[in-house]
């Protein structure tokens, strides 16, 4: 049963790993990043059994380059969250082809900076009623 091994909810499945890819030579471990034989990249946020079909599955957050099928919830069980609804995919290990860089699954979209003192011309900046002049005497 599912409610055993659910993704991030009440499970202990981040502590657990698994070999992947085809023959076994992938180790799989929480919160790394895999590439799928297809070339989509995600973040593995669960691993374990199923309600929706037999044997072991990996639940992957794809980047967002990549398209997937749901936010985590299968058939009306969740298994993991997701960032963004659509980036969520279920697959066999088997499907994993190898692990890559944390960096290739950025998701979230661009990060917006804000225009600092200097840009904004708020460097010079003087309170209400002071002078510019020195004062000699305190």
């Amino acid at each position: 049963m599912a409610a055993q091994n659910w993704g991030q909810f009440g499970h202990n499945t981040h502590k657990r790993q698994n070999a992947g890819g085809k023959g076994g030579g992938v180790t799989l471990k929480m919160n790394w990043t895999y590439e799928l034989e297809d070339g989509r990249v995600g973040t593995l946020k669960f691993m374990g059994n199923v309600e929706f079909a037999k044997g072991q599955w990996i639940g992957l957050e794809l980047s967002d380059k990549h398209k997937g099928k749901h936010n985590g919830t299968v058939e009306g069980t969740k298994y993991f969250s997701v960032l963004k609804n659509g980036q969520g995919v279920m697959v066999k290990a088997a499907k994993i082809k190898k692990r890559v860089a944390a960096k290739k699954a950025h998701v979230g979209g661009q990060t917006k900076v804000k225009a600092g003192a200097v840009a904004t011309g708020k460097a010079n900046w003087k309170p209400a009623g002071a002078t510019t002049e020195k004062k000699t005497e305190y």
